[in-house]
């Protein structure tokens, strides 16, 4: 069975281009471990919601970035790469959302009933 990623923090993002967020991390070593299901607890589920509005933006004096990292589209790739991608319900219900929040493809689900699982997967990591 594949491995089961927990991250538990959001990340706040970059604007140096030799950095790469948690997720496209995984997107990487999923690849190379062939397989991962990641679960999003914490701050982290937010990576998970529909975006609504406009991409943001920074601006930096005259300088306007526009390809800061995009938390939402790593969970795609994610997706769009056969590896699963749950968040955990109770910590996505304390910021107000629930499962019709998500892009489609995430589950949602209780993850202390995951640690019953855990022995089926080849590692359990911790980020």
């Amino acid at each position: 069975m594949p491995y089961l990623v927990m991250i538990d923090r959001g990340y706040r993002g970059t604007a140096e281009a030799q950095f790469f967020d948690t997720l496209y991390g995984m997107l990487t070593f999923g690849e190379q471990l062939g397989g991962l299901d990641v679960v999003l607890r914490g701050s982290a589920v937010t990576a998970a919601v529909v975006p609504e509005g406009e991409r943001p933006t920074l601006r930096v004096g005259s300088l306007v970035l526009e390809n800061l990292p995009d938390p939402a589209e790593s969970v795609r790739a994610l997706l769009d790469a056969g590896h699963g991608v749950a968040v955990d319900a109770p910590d996505l219900a304390e910021f107000g959302l629930g499962a019709a929040d998500l892009l489609p493809g995430v589950r949602c689900l209780d993850t202390t009933r995951l640690a019953n699982r855990w022995s089926q997967y080849d590692g359990v990591w911790f980020l």
